[in-house]
């Protein structure tokens, strides 16, 4: 039988990963799961409680029962979806997330946490998509001094705050320069290599703002600024260079001098064409 494990695109901030899940966006096809993480882990990082005691336990029947924020989001990323009301038609999941909000939900507690074990993570397909730092940290930079900016317009309180750019970083695999230059030929063998049919109408969108891209913890409405471009586009524009530049404080040249060597050596893996 064919691979129908839920598809993870584990990926990094400012990796065009939300591009990519763009391309999946048919509802017909694929349920689509935008960071599902996300919002629990900035509820542990802003210490939101409210939200944190108002995520449900597990039940015995789920697939996984072991009583963490986690479990219940995994479970529905496992459970059956389907595309009509008489459930006839099941769509192969799709879930886009930032591999940082999983490893640091965790707690950095991987060691006999059964959500970091081998027999949990197998109930996935994991891919991956990875963005030359010199592209990704200085576009990571501005999307956070963007957000702070907005943060100290709206007077938002230091408890509603965290720090979003930190120098802290931590195999189907994309890297997203090559997705930008040949986007069918990499999605192309990307849906290969996962077992999903490719069509060409992956390779066009209509201009719109999705609801799942909202998380809506805080306000002003930080979720537009991190994902405006993917909003406006309909498609890969080559010629278009979203990389206005400024003038970059010390720590960034140091955090891609840093990141350069990780991704050298994932460059050697990704989906060569």
């Amino acid at each position: 039988m064919a691979d129908q494990r839920p598809i993870i695109l584990w990926s990094h901030p400012r990796s065009l990963s939300t591009v990519f899940e763009r391309l999946l966006q048919r509802p017909q096809e694929f349920h689509v799961i935008h960071e599902p993480i996300n919002p629990i882990n900035r509820a542990y990082v802003t210490k939101n409680f409210e939200f944190l005691n108002q995520i449900p336990l597990p039940k015995p029947t789920d697939p996984i029962t072991f009583v963490h924020h986690f479990s219940p989001t995994l479970n529905e990323i496992l459970a059956p979806h389907y595309y009509n009301d008489d459930k006839t038609h099941t769509l192969r999941v799709f879930v886009k997330e930032h591999a940082s909000n999983f490893l640091d939900a965790l707690e950095g507690n991987l060691e006999g946490n059964p959500l970091g074990s081998k027999e949990i993570l197998s109930k996935f397909k994991h891919t991956f998509i990875i963005r030359n730092p010199e592209k990704s940290v200085k576009s990571f930079y501005k999307a956070a001094n963007s957000t702070y900016k907005a943060w100290d317009k709206a007077c938002v309180p230091n408890s509603e705050r965290f720090d979003i750019f930190y120098s802290e970083t931590e195999i189907v695999l994309v890297d997203a320069d090559d997705l930008v230059q040949e986007p069918e030929k990499i999605l192309r063998k990307y849906c290969e290599m996962v077992n999903i049919e490719f069509k060409k109408e992956m390779l066009e969108w209509k201009e719109e703002r999705l609801k799942i891209w909202d998380i809506k913890l805080s306000d002003p409405d930080i979720d537009y600024l991190w994902h405006k471009n993917v909003i406006q586009s309909t498609g890969f524009d080559k010629s278009i260079n979203n990389d206005e530049e400024i003038e970059y404080p010390q720590h960034v040249d140091d955090l891609i001098s840093k990141s350069k060597p990780h991704y050298e050596y994932l460059f050697q893996h990704r989906i060569k064409i």
